[in-house]
């Protein structure tokens, strides 16, 4: 009976563990369709079975909107200056590569976890 538990206990972690891959704080540089790249400290929590974090760099720190992991792919919101721009990217171990999407305009956000 005690194994069986222990068994349990730790299977259970591994599955949290897998699960909040995207935890953690990235270093994420996005690409503008002009050229410009800019540097962003991206940091995702999990509270409580629930994703949150922000977005932060030159224009300010910002909260995510709807983030979500599923599967290996990882989506949020973000409203810069009034304007709300879509994530999407796949996480591959501590590898961020994805695109930002907004009203007329879409680039590359790439980056890789710090912690």
């Amino acid at each position: 009976m005690q194994r069986r538990m222990m068994l349990l206990v730790v299977v259970a972690a591994v599955l949290l563990a897998a699960g909040n891959a995207v935890v953690g704080t990235w270093q994420v540089v996005s690409d503008s369709p002009g050229g410009e790249q800019y540097t962003w400290t991206l940091v995702v929590k999990d509270e409580g079975g629930k994703l949150s974090g922000t977005l932060t760099g030159g224009p300010g720190q910002f909260p995510l909107i709807e983030p979500k992991l599923e599967g290996d792919t990882f989506t949020c919101k973000v409203t810069v200056d009034e304007v709300t721009y879509a994530i999407q990217s796949k996480i591959t171990g501590s590898k961020f590569d994805g695109t930002w999407k907004g009203p007329g305009s879409q680039g590359t956000i790439k980056g890789s976890k710090q912690s």
